[in-house]
């Protein structure tokens, strides 16, 4: 999944599109979707960043990269922290105003002033804001 997510960062900046996805207004939170592989059995993702992360990062897995600041979600199954050595920031996001909702593919986020939480359609999902996540 996190190659996946790295190939359509880069397939987006290198063919000058705009990336699918949101950023809050503070711009601290980044989220961008992909969608489903049928090829691959891919489901459509959603991942989130969040920038300068001030709650205590859940236990570093096997990665020896960036960790406990992106989570991502597919449209089925649970979320999950995300091993990095990029960022789905990026200024050409349109701005989710909080209050408001993003509904792609099986996924739905909620913008609010206290972060993004979004949600499959398992019920499974996350909230994420600079001073808390939380997977569930």
């Amino acid at each position: 999944m996190l190659g996946l997510l790295l190939s359509l960062s880069g397939a987006a900046a290198a063919q000058g599109m705009t990336p699918t996805g949101f950023q809050l207004p503070s711009g601290r939170l980044h989220c961008q979707a992909q969608a489903a592989d049928p090829a691959s059995g891919q489901a459509a993702t959603v991942r989130c960043d969040v920038m300068g992360a001030s709650f205590r990062a859940p236990p570093r897995e096997d990665c020896p990269l960036d960790f406990g600041d992106a989570l991502s979600l597919s449209a089925t199954g649970r979320a999950t922290w995300v091993c990095h050595g990029d960022t789905v920031a990026d200024p050409r996001l349109p701005v989710l105003a909080y209050g408001q909702v993003w509904n792609w593919h099986g996924l739905r986020c909620s913008s609010a002033v206290t972060g993004v939480r979004c949600v499959n359609r398992d019920g499974h999902g996350f909230e994420l804001a600079r001073r808390q996540a939380r997977v569930f």
